[in-house]
């Protein structure tokens, strides 16, 4: 299970690197630790969509990660399919997720297409494809140490607990998903 876990955390935090601009690699005034990470369990049939392959994620520093591994899209991704995220304030001791502090959605391949911080450097350490391709090509995706960092919240974010909530809809139907808490001290 953890294992499962680390892969699903690792997927959250590339897809969110790969789909949302996540921020520019300045040091931000808090440190992030990533307490859960699991596939949305409301969503059923993931696997016909995405396979969570052998991705893997290790702290390096303070807000900085690596992310190896492989995963697979069964299907060629494009813009009848959307990329949702949303970031709550999260009571983890109520188990709650409170009012939203961010929210994006848009279509597949324009979500990559905008990216001008995180899409190009991923690609330097993956098979990704170039950034204009759409449709977006099913297959399998390998990730060689990627350096990632998680400032996806502004430098004024208030320390505390987050939900982050990634979606992959299709045709506004949600298809894949996955969920994961982080603690901003």
């Amino acid at each position: 299970m953890a294992g499962h876990r680390s892969r699903m955390g690792a997927l959250t935090l590339v897809l969110s690197i790969l789909l949302v601009v996540a921020g520019s690699r300045a040091e931000k005034p808090y440190s992030v630790e990533l307490n859960t990470f699991t596939m949305d369990d409301t969503i059923e049939n993931q696997e016909n969509w995405v396979d969570w392959g052998t991705l893997s994620m290790k702290k390096v520093s303070r807000n900085q990660f690596v992310v190896n591994g492989d995963f697979e899209f069964k299907l060629n991704m494009a813009d009848e399919q959307q990329i949702v995220l949303m970031v709550y304030v999260y009571d983890s001791n109520a188990n709650q997720r409170g009012s939203m502090v961010m929210a994006v959605k848009k279509p597949f391949c324009q979500f990559i297409k905008e990216d001008e911080d995180s899409y190009p450097s991923i690609q330097k350490s993956s098979n990704l494809p170039d950034q204009d391709t759409c449709p977006f090509p099913k297959g399998k995706y390998t990730i060689d140490n990627y350096e990632m960092e998680t400032n996806f919240l502004p430098d004024n974010a208030p320390k505390g607990d987050y939900l982050l909530q990634l979606s992959l809809l299709d045709r506004d139907i949600p298809v894949a998903g996955l969920v994961a808490t982080v603690t901003l001290t």
